[in-house]
């Protein structure tokens, strides 16, 4: 059985995804900054979710069929949640974002994801999720993204890949840390 850290408890990774969609908190679909909107960042696999567990979601099950996702669309596999700051503390849990999957798109727990950040829905919009545009690694044991800085004592580590500043990502600095790509 997966488990899963939700809120200081070891529970199911089932357990998690629900407590985390049944929180009276802004949804996870979208980027906690309204300005993040499009951009591109990366995230690392912690949990996949199950077709069962994402028609479970209630409210946030409507927000993705709101966005013109299909239900068809929806399969196990089709939602992740990826950390973006690591490792420990409740900043890792908290700020993990919940990132839709397209078809076409294979995901395993501990791949380095490209996510482009999505937008809450407004008056004029129904909004648009997070959503993988691809793998860019495959687990974090080899390949060119890491943690950085390196220090496992730190908690708010941000994913670094050598290619970023070759391909124009742009290390935001500050509260949010991380590096994006417009």
């Amino acid at each position: 059985m997966r488990t899963h850290k939700f809120l200081g408890m070891v529970v199911s990774a089932s357990a998690s995804l629900l407590m985390l969609f049944s929180c009276a908190t802004p949804s996870k679909l979208y980027p906690p900054i309204a300005d993040d909107y499009g951009v591109s960042r990366l995230g690392e696999v912690m949990v996949v979710a199950t077709k069962q567990e994402i028609l479970s979601l209630g409210v946030h099950y409507q927000n993705l069929l709101a966005s013109g996702i299909s239900e068809a669309d929806l399969r196990d596999g089709s939602m992740v949640e990826a950390r973006v700051y690591c490792c420990g503390g409740n900043i890792e849990q908290s700020s993990a974002p919940w990132v839709y999957v397209p078809p076409g798109v294979e995901v395993a727990v501990g791949d380095i994801i490209e996510i482009k950040m999505g937008q809450s829905p407004g008056n004029q919009s129904t909004g648009r999720v997070n959503t993988v545009i691809r793998v860019r690694q495959r687990g974090m044991s080899s390949g060119q993204c890491r943690w950085v800085p390196d220090n496992p004592a730190l908690w708010m580590r941000v994913l670094y890949c050598d290619w970023m500043k070759e391909e124009g990502w742009v290390e935001r600095e500050g509260l949010y840390n991380a590096w994006l790509k417009r």
